[in-house]
């Protein structure tokens, strides 16, 4: 079995400057993005999620005497994409690739499912291909979607587990309509990962590192896979207009009382015993 990962690396939003959350203002060169570039880069949560749960089905095939499944992994993105690469193959990931679009795709989801359908047709790439159900801010949660149309694949979302069977038959278990449902599925098939028990990513030793350091990150360009980008990207003209920060920021009070008992006192006269009254 053949299991490709889609995943992709996100800024910190978080470690953002109030002042950069303004877009089209000259932030950037073209005006036409949030300048991102001082902050962290980080692992999609649903993407690595979905490395995780890959990298425990090659464990539990092995402690099972069955076939080890080979491990794929690809993101779409420059260099800052390729520490994250590095570091699945120390994890013993098989292939590591990176698909250098030179554009932004961030909100062209028919694109992004292009490229991704492609390499999962691509001779190196899988039978089984899990993607993270969204990719962060932006995203619809529709590619796992175009993907499996694009490939005529069945597709399973909100997974939150999975487990071999035997020969190539894997039991998935998913969340649907808030109730917990198991799928035997055999391959090909398209799995989106939800909120999966699993949410965090293993960090490779040192000596996983050096052992895996002379394998190289392939670099693909969507040419190489037979996309059009511009193309695709004139089909879906769409980008950042504007951005909102949600203020998060609640109103509070401060109980006065130099003892607890004071300040229990200050909180039911001054604040509860209205309250209490009005029930």
């Amino acid at each position: 079995m053949r299991i490709l990962v889609g995943f992709k690396v996100t800024p910190d939003f978080e470690s953002l400057r109030e002042a950069d959350w303004i877009a089209g203002e000259g932030n950037l060169a073209d005006g036409a993005g949030v300048e991102t570039r001082y902050v962290p880069r980080l692992l999609n949560c649903f993407d690595e999620s979905a490395l995780e749960l890959a990298l425990r089905l090659r464990d539990a095939a092995a402690g099972r005497s069955f076939v080890e499944p080979q491990l794929s992994a690809v993101s779409i993105g420059g260099s800052q994409v390729e520490p994250f690469l590095t570091t699945l193959l120390a994890l013993g990931y098989g292939r590591a690739a990176r698909v250098d679009v030179g554009a932004d795709v961030d909100f062209a989801p028919a694109a992004v499912a292009s490229i991704l359908a492609a390499c999962a047709h691509d001779s190196d790439g899988g039978d089984v291909l899990l993607l993270g159900c969204r990719s962060g801010p932006g995203d619809g949660g529709t590619v796992p979607f175009r993907v499996a149309e694009t490939l005529g694949w069945p597709c399973l979302s909100q997974v939150v587990e999975i487990e071999a069977l035997s020969g190539d038959d894997l039991r998935v278990t998913c969340l649907a309509d808030d109730c917990l449902l198991r799928v035997t599925v055999r391959p090909p098939c398209v799995l989106a990962v939800g909120n999966a028990v699993v949410s965090r990513l293993r960090v490779p030793t040192l000596r996983d590192r050096l052992a895996r350091r002379d394998v190289l990150v392939d670099v693909l360009r969507a040419a190489d896979l037979g996309i059009d980008i511009d193309l695709l990207l004139e089909r879906e003209p769409a980008g950042l207009i504007g951005l909102e920060a949600v203020r998060r920021a609640r109103a509070g009070v401060v109980v006065g009382g130099e003892t607890p008992h004071e300040k229990a006192r200050h909180l039911l006269d001054d604040h509860l015993r209205a309250v209490i009254e009005r029930l």
